[in-house]
């Protein structure tokens, strides 16, 4: 597995929770709306949904919501694991930058200036961090 793909995986999962909500947000809004009428398109004979206009925004609401459940049940046990994986490093600086890259998702220039290094030690430390824990994370995959 790609190192970097797995330490992003919980911040991937917040910005999907965040579209997510959104979505959802989305779809209650219109369900509390009336459709008017559509004199552009054109009539097609046959029977009459008997079903109310807001009924599949409601659906569809529901659906998201129990997505957005799921993904909050899932959301913090992928941060846990992230962490006890970082926190297997022995060095705390290397720590720390997978910390703030990875968990927090800062950019570069805001690792850089809490840690007070330059931005390429910073990377410097990451790419290094990332060998180190791929080795931890790798080790794992071969014991299960």
């Amino acid at each position: 597995m790609d190192v970097k793909k797995y330490l992003s995986r919980y911040h991937n999962m917040k910005l999907k929770l965040e579209k997510l909500e959104y979505l959802h947000e989305d779809y209650i809004r219109m369900s509390h709306s009336i459709p008017g009428v559509q004199f552009d398109q054109i009539r097609v004979s046959g029977t009459k949904s008997l079903k109310a206009p807001f009924e599949k925004w409601i659906h569809k609401a529901m659906e998201v919501h129990y997505e957005i459940e799921q993904i909050k049940k899932n959301l913090q046990n992928v941060k846990n694991e992230i962490l006890s994986d970082i926190c297997e490093l022995d060095n705390p600086d290397y720590q720390r930058v997978l910390m703030y890259r990875y968990v927090d998702w800062l950019s570069w220039r805001e690792i850089a200036d809490k840690m007070f290094y330059s931005s390429a030690s910073i990377r410097r430390m990451h790419d290094k961090s990332i060998e180190e824990i791929a080795l931890i994370i790798n080790g794992k995959d071969e014991q299960a």
